[in-house]
């Protein structure tokens, strides 16, 4: 077990026996450069494709072990002692989360991650052992049915004009070109370019990384529908809402990290207007003409097991007792290293590490009373010798500036969070993090004061 954080994680604690990489924060496109570097320098791995082979030993000549652990903060020798062991690991696995995903430099690690994936034997052309864990239930599945903007269902590129001709001749209509990201659909909302919104689970107000930028989207917009299991800020600023049920009250499939397919049965009865989100989404579109006729959750599975290539042949019935994994065939890769990343001028302040805590992860959490209760006070964790240097001591207040706003925590010693930096939970509902700004570039910095002083402006 490898650990790469910058924070000491409960993980790296000894019982767990694990190698901890403590980079610097900002330093994960250095890290997986320098584990990049390490994996080729010992040699080719048996099982990926001559492409494949050919583009990794193209990894840009500047980037060395010693400018990797310059500006990861993990020595060289750690580095190569990771890859050693998962390289020569019988069973392995690459995982990783949000922190990658929701980076301002995703577009350069994602690619960076599956390369390394490649180079040590993670990914062959038989399987794939990387992982992305969400922090929502059913993420992979998501992803599976076509959430990222540049693909279909099944990960259909929208430029491979074969293929999508055969989904649109299935479903009876033209389909379009390369949709918006997340931040890009924030943005365009925000200017009026987009004239409507449907939101669907999702708390927008709480999750976009910029709340300034989310409120004017959701202002801007001339019709703004929620689909959600409770009447959240986000929802009360909707023109329409629709009241789903929860993942115990519907039937379907979940498709877990390992890309395992799981049924769903329903526990309980929704409550009397509640519906699944399939049959709100099939009485629109009823209404606007469509002959959709789907009556069970059934149906749908059905459907995707005919058209969506990973899917096909799989039944509702094939699901049991344990599920099945999908699979296909291995596309070749295009690996192609994102161009050197400018400097960031020294902004100041500390960066703003965050995360889950163990008893709060998300927004369900929030409507109970014994996990908020087990986790106790939102507080903002740094360690000593930085308490120090802001003069405060442990239970004071701390106020964090951002680049839109700033938040009042009390302050909280641990001296897992490194220097130059503060940790900060975003699972509490008292804290609504996205108000200190979007971070950008390698990450965020905030600016922190002892409260008190900072309200007799000293």
């Amino acid at each position: 077990l490898t650990i790469a954080h910058p924070r000491r994680v409960k993980l790296t604690r000894s019982r767990f026996n694990s190698e901890w990489l403590r980079m610097r924060p900002g330093g994960e496109r250095a890290l997986l450069s320098g584990l990049l570097r390490a994996a080729l320098d010992q040699g080719a791995v048996s099982g990926a494709p001559e492409s494949v082979a050919k583009a990794l030993a193209s990894l840009p000549a500047s980037w060395t072990m010693d400018r990797a652990e310059r500006d990861s903060g993990v020595q060289a020798a750690a580095l190569v002692a990771a890859v050693k062991n998962l390289r020569g690991a019988e069973r392995k696995a690459i995982l990783f989360g949000r922190a990658f995903t929701e980076h301002p430099d995703a577009a350069a690690l994602l690619p960076l991650i599956e390369a390394l994936g490649w180079a040590t034997g993670a990914i062959t052309e038989e399987r794939s052992s990387v992982m992305y864990l969400s922090p929502q239930n059913n993420g992979q599945g998501a992803l599976d049915m076509g959430l990222a903007p540049d693909v279909l269902p099944g990960y259909v590129p929208v430029d491979d004009a074969a293929r999508v001709e055969g989904l649109a001749k299935h479903w009876g209509v033209a389909l379009p070109g390369r949709g918006m990201t997340a931040p890009e659909i924030l943005a365009a909302a925000a200017q009026g370019k987009i004239k409507a919104l449907w939101i669907a689970s999702d708390h927008w107000l709480r999750s976009a990384p910029d709340r300034k930028l989310a409120e004017r989207a959701l202002a801007h917009a001339e019709l703004v529908i929620v689909n959600d299991l409770f009447l959240t800020e986000t929802a009360r600023r909707a023109h329409v809402v629709f009241p789903v049920v929860s993942f115990a009250e519907k039937e379907g499939v979940v498709v877990n990290c390992e890309r395992r397919l799981q049924k769903t049965v329903r526990a309980i009865s929704p409550r009397r207007t509640a519906r699944p989100d399939w049959q709100v989404f099939q009485a629109v579109a009823k209404a606007l003409g469509a002959s959709w006729s789907y009556r069970t959750a059934e149906d749908v599975f059905r459907e995707i097991g005919r058209v969506v290539p990973p899917f096909q042949g799989m039944s509702w019935a094939s699901l049991l007792p344990n599920g099945m994994t999908w699979s296909a065939p291995c596309a070749t890769p295009a690996i192609a290293w994102p161009p050197e990343a400018a400097a960031p001028p020294d902004a100041g302040g500390l960066w703003l590490l965050s995360g889950g805590v163990l008893f709060l992860q998300g927004s369900l959490s929030h409507h109970t009373q014994l996990l908020p209760k087990l986790a106790k006070e939102a507080r903002a964790w740094l360690n000593a010798a930085e308490a120090s240097k802001l003069g405060v001591v442990e239970g004071e207040s701390l106020e964090l500036v951002g680049t839109s706003g700033l938040l009042v925590l009390p302050a909280a010693i641990d001296d897992g969070v490194p220097a130059d930096s503060i940790f900060v939970p975003y699972a509490y509902e008292a804290i609504e993090l996205n108000r200190l700004g979007a971070p950008q570039a390698q990450g965020m910095r905030v600016r922190a004061h002892k409260a008190a002083a900072a309200m007799a402006g000293v």
